[in-house]
């Protein structure tokens, strides 16, 4: 189709991809189009975002299917999901070939946790790269902050702060972490994984009064922090499971939650409209040159 080629003419300018190249990204956007409630063109859109992010050619065919798959999950916009997985692939150190484990465990924290995609990338935006930490320990995080409504920026903005205080400490903050035994490093000097910052949290700080709690996550934390990190120690065991659970077993998360949202009569019609758009456009790609030989004249 037309609009095809001229999406992915903007792919091609953008990547400086080769001519076997566009080849390879063009037959991707359109299985992909074929097989998922996306079109082959809105399969190019994500193609142009991940080449904005500086993706070449495998990169991109590798992190296609994930972030389509986590788009379609999620039933949010395909370019704003694009551009949430590029940027907090970077900020996580993670390369473009794990972005589907970074889409399965996005979708288990937005659907076992009360947030979703779009939150969770404006608190990574904001909190992003911290500390070399896991893009699973930190959904956790994320995941158990959203349940008491302390989500997006807010959230973000309440762990890097948190983080930053805990890594340099006041006098006062020191104080108090030591006497609840809090630190971000192992004894040896070597930093925790942020699991083990939360389990040491929930332990230290969990079994105290409310009063104490406050007062505690106040001096750590920060007065506009503590709020959200309470939120963590307070969670409840089940809570914490359901989220740790669902974001430590997440393989395939996406893919399967994506298949379930088309596995209905409207799903049907859905990928009737993909699969027709897919030979309209293969017809079409047949004669394209002919038309262009004609309005070329």
């Amino acid at each position: 189709s037309r609009e095809l080629e001229a999406q992915m003419s903007t792919v091609k300018a953008i990547s400086n991809a080769t001519t076997e190249d566009m080849t390879r990204l063009t037959d991707m956007a359109k299985h992909m189009g074929a097989t998922t409630k996306f079109t082959a063109v809105e399969a190019g859109k994500a193609l142009e975002y991940m080449a904005m992010a500086g993706w070449k050619t495998d990169q991109m065919l590798g992190g296609l299917p994930g972030i389509m798959n986590l788009a379609a999950a999620s039933g949010e916009d395909l370019g704003q999901v694009s551009d949430i997985v590029t940027d907090a692939l970077t900020a996580f150190n993670m390369t473009a070939d794990q972005s589907g484990r970074f889409a399965d465990v996005l979708a288990q924290a937005s659907s076992n946790a009360n947030t979703n995609v779009s939150m969770m990338g404006a608190t990574f935006q904001n909190v992003a790269g911290t500390l070399g930490y896991s893009v699973e320990d930190m959904s956790l995080g994320i995941g158990l902050m959203a349940n008491a409504s302390v989500k997006a920026e807010t959230a973000g903005t309440s762990l890097k702060t948190a983080l930053a205080n805990m890594a340099k400490p006041t006098k006062q903050m020191q104080a108090y972490m030591d006497k609840y035994g809090i630190s971000l490093t192992n004894a040896d000097g070597s930093m925790k994984t942020f699991r083990e910052v939360i389990d040491n949290l929930r332990s230290g700080l969990g079994g105290l009064s409310k009063t104490e709690k406050t007062a505690a996550a106040t001096a750590i934390f920060g007065k506009e922090s503590f709020a959200g990190m309470l939120a963590i120690v307070n969670a409840s065991d089940a809570d914490f499971k359901k989220v740790s659970d669902a974001v430590n077993n997440a393989a395939g998360a996406a893919e399967r939650m994506a298949a379930i949202k088309l596995d209905n009569l409207e799903g049907d019609v859905t990928l009737l409209k993909s699969a027709t758009d897919g030979l309209q456009t293969a017809i079409g790609d047949a004669l394209l040159p002919t038309f262009r030989a004609g309005t070329q004249q």
